[in-house]
């Protein structure tokens, strides 16, 4: 185990030594109050008599959310089924006197996820003996063509809850937890000479062993037939693959954790299929990326080198906290597969080798708690993507619990520090606003109970924002567009056009970037509170990002005050340049490179493998972007063109990259793994 103290500087602070196994059983580190906006009584300034909510309590509130249903999922064509799982068809297909062009959302499964919902929103009011109010909402935003950015079409699901506080967001939690927000369709593609012994004829064992599958991860399995390729613009595309062409498909319907599952164990028959043994390995979730390295490049080592096959379990198990009644799903289980067993038993000692030798350091860090809800139902593909480019581990506190920290893991303090950062960049694509009436128009009615909620659901499924609303104040959580689409909405609303109201954006930024963002002595953020009459504050968040929080009394000035803070944001674009060409491209002083710069009003920095925390030849193999280009958004069009001049200052051979994918069976993935020095 590393000792933290032989460390200095701004990497020393926040650290602890890793404990065997991760939770959240540690003390909370002491965090400003937005991190636990639910714990802070908000201020409000307007008289608190006129408040037209019902009190449920001192800290009645209303909440309205939108349950993010994969409700656009389709299901198979009714021609290509050539297998489904028992009860399967009939969930993920229209009923025959179904009219054609029927919207994905009237299927059956999703129409019975909703009624689901229903019913346990009614549940949760008839439980609290009228503590809790409850409404569910089913529509199409209709507001589309004044929303940049939303959705086009679809169905949208929203909860509206009326109630103390503290109840509301545990049953927020509740909601996000009991329902299956997560539906997607894995697909695997198999031989058809693998499991069709004859034409039309699925082999039986092949068919018990999917619905053994089905069964254990509730999820819905289906083999169709091959996909219809269009010849002319594939041909056109050069994508044309005769052998894609003719291989059977095996979709899995299900929720993120439980088709990772089905589609782990598919992959699993496909080898058995082809007369590989299996065994099963027993390691710590925390050390999966860890031991996986960088882009996963032990284990591609292990797999090429023994022949074998490694499979690993989900990496974030209840995540959402859905499981679907009955559901078996084996944690912390990597599985091995290879032809002979002494493979098997070689990947594993090389793994265990591995585990032995991890020495990993781990870090908390404190983030908004409804940034954290955001980035697991909108960003969790990039934070997966992040895991596994830099092999780290990510422990993220479950949905919906409101807990502000969460854990970074990974085997030097520099590898730590980078996936912080990369996840505290995703922090910052969310805003939070909030819109205070101070003197409300005595001309218009006050808004009724009722009026509440149709006005918190149709500004919450038109914009994609979360709204809470108490005392005559707005509050609102969500994505960059969806905060400025819910803000565009409330000014519209008649009680709170000629009312006079103070609105706050607050946006989060690295903090690397506040100068680039003030400018000397503050002259850009001067320049913009003169032009649009608005206050912006710079208010400390933590040792990583920084609130930039605008105030205005008007919605005009206050969007226009934003937008002209969005244009100094940063913009960026990186990209891989050969280290050996560094020196060549940024010249004699600097010149070469300052020319370009000015040129294009662009910052350029070039990083190298020390830079980047490269350890040995193994790291440099590894082709990281390490140069990155910035400059203000209202000039992000030049980006490209500077990348364009660096690159024809680069050699030819290293310069002219042709991207080409060629489909290669799964097969042999193995085999040319093995086979990569020659094939390079």
């Amino acid at each position: 185990m590393h000792k933290i103290s032989n460390f200095t500087g701004q990497a020393r602070h926040g650290w602890e030594k890793m404990t065997p196994s991760i939770g959240f059983g540690m003390s909370r580190p002491h965090l400003p109050h937005e991190i636990a906006p639910t714990a802070v009584k908000r201020s409000y300034s307007g008289p608190t008599s006129m408040s037209p909510v019902p009190t449920a309590g001192s800290n009645a509130m209303n909440l309205s959310f939108n349950v993010p249903f994969a409700s656009n999922l389709a299901g198979p064509s009714v021609d290509e089924v050539r297998y489904a799982s028992p009860g399967a068809f009939a969930r993920w297909t229209h009923p025959e006197d179904v009219a054609e062009g029927t919207p994905n959302y009237k299927l059956p499964v999703h129409t019975q996820n909703v009624d689901k919902l229903r019913r346990l929103c009614l549940q949760m009011s008839e439980g609290s003996g009228g503590r809790i109010q409850t409404n569910v909402t089913s529509s199409e935003p209709t507001m589309q063509q004044h929303l940049p950015g939303r959705p086009t079409k679809g169905l949208v699901t929203n909860v509206w809850i009326h109630g103390e506080e503290d109840v509301v967001q545990k049953l927020r939690a509740r909601v996000l937890t009991e329902t299956p927000i997560s539906l997607r369709c894995a697909t695997v593609d198999v031989e058809p000479g693998l499991i069709m012994p004859q034409p039309n004829a699925v082999r039986s064992e092949v068919l018990s062993h999917l619905d053994e599958v089905a069964s254990q991860t509730k999820t819905d399995v289906f083999i169709l037939s091959p996909r219809q390729v269009d010849v002319e613009s594939a041909s056109f595309n050069g994508k044309l693959d005769s052998n894609m062409e003719n291989r059977l498909r095996i979709a899995i319907y299900g929720d993120l954790e439980s088709s990772e599952h089905a589609r782990t164990r598919v992959l699993i028959m496909i080898d058995q299929l082809l007369g590989r043994q299996v065994d099963v390995l027993r390691l710590e979730l925390s050390l999966y990326p860890v031991v996986s390295g960088r882009a996963k490049r032990n284990i591609k080592l292990i797999e090429s080198a023994t022949n074998t096959a490694i499979y690993f379990p989900p990496m974030f198990p209840t995540i959402y906290g859905y499981t679907p009644p009955g559901a078996r799903r084996p944690r912390e289980e990597i599985i091995v597969t290879g032809e002979h067993q002494d493979g098997i038993l070689q990947a594993k000692k090389r793994l265990a080798e591995l585990v032995a030798t991890a020495k990993p350091f781990v870090k908390d860090v404190g983030i908004t708690a409804s940034k954290i809800d955001n980035i697991l139902l909108e960003r969790l593909d990039k934070i997966r993507k992040i895991m596994e480019a830099n092999g780290a581990f990510v422990l993220l506190p479950p949905l919906g619990t409101q807990n502000g920290v969460l854990r970074v893991q990974a085997n030097d303090i520099l590898t730590v520090e980078r996936t912080v950062r990369e996840i505290m960049s995703l922090a910052g694509q969310f805003y939070s606003a909030s819109w205070w009436i101070t003197h409300p128009d005595t001309s218009q009615r006050l808004p009724t109970p009722n009026d509440v909620r149709l006005m918190l659901s149709d500004v919450c499924i038109n914009s994609g924002a979360e709204i809470s609303f108490e005392k005559l104040n707005f509050h609102i959580n969500g994505s960059d567009d969806s905060v400025k689409a819910a803000m565009m909405i409330i000014q519209g609303i008649p009680f709170v056009i000629k009312a006079q109201s103070t609105m706050r954006v607050k946006v989060e930024l690295a903090n690397e970037h506040k100068e680039f963002v003030s400018g000397k002595k503050n002259g850009k953020i001067n320049k913009i509170m003169s032009q649009s009459n608005v206050q912006i504050v710079f208010d400390g968040f933590n040792e990583y990002n920084f609130y930039i929080d605008v105030r205005g009394t008007q919605y005009e000035a206050t969007k226009n005050g934003l937008e002209l803070v969005e244009q100094e944001m940063p913009a960026s674009i990186s990209f891989h340049v050969p280290d050996q060409y560094h020196k060549r491209i940024i010249g004699i002083g600097g010149q070469h490179i300052q020319r370009i710069m000015k040129k294009y009003s662009v910052f350029v920095k070039f990083s190298n493998a020390m830079d980047r925390g490269g350890i040995g030849k193994d790291d440099d193999d590894i082709k990281v972007d390490n140069v990155i280009c910035r400059t203000p958004a209202r000039n992000a069009q030049n980006l490209d063109l500077v990348k364009q001049e660096i690159m024809d200052m680069v050699e030819k051979v290293d310069a002219e990259f042709v991207s080409e994918h060629v489909v290669v069976d799964r097969l042999y993935h193995r085999e040319l793994i093995a086979r990569m020095p020659e094939i390079e």
